[in-house]
C-alpha cells in the first residue's frame, strides 16, 4: 500500500545532537530541568568548564528542541548566557 503525498513527512532530515545552555550555578540549572519537565521535554543537567566563565552548569537537550527550551525558559524567567551546539 503507498502512502499518500498528504501524510508524508514534510521535514525528512530530523536534526541529530545536543544543544547544551549554559545557566549558571547548579541551582539555576536544576530549576531549568524542573521546568522543562514540566513542559514534557526531556533534559540533563551538565557541568562544563569554558575558559570565559571558569565552572559552569548547565542543561542538556536535543537539538531540535531548541524552540521549545528557549520558550520555556524565557516564560520561567531563566537567564541562558549561551547555547553550545554538539553533534553526537
Amino acid at each position: 500500500m503507498k502512502t499518500p503525498d498528504l501524510f508524508k513527512q514534510q521535514n525528512t532530515q530530523p536534526e541529530y545532537g545536543f544543544t547544551d545552555a549554559l545557566i549558571g550555578s547548579a541551582t539555576h540549572a536544576a530549576r531549568a530541568r524542573d521546568a522543562l519537565a514540566a513542559a514534557a521535554i526531556r533534559a540533563q543537567t551538565v557541568k562544563h568548564s569554558t575558559r570565559a566563565y571558569g565552572c559552569i552548569y548547565g542543561i542538556r537537550f536535543p537539538a531540535a528542541q531548541k524552540p521549545n527550551v528557549t520558550y520555556v525558559l524565557d516564560r520561567a524567567g531563566i537567564a541562558v548566557r549561551e547555547y553550545v551546539e554538539s553533534t553526537p
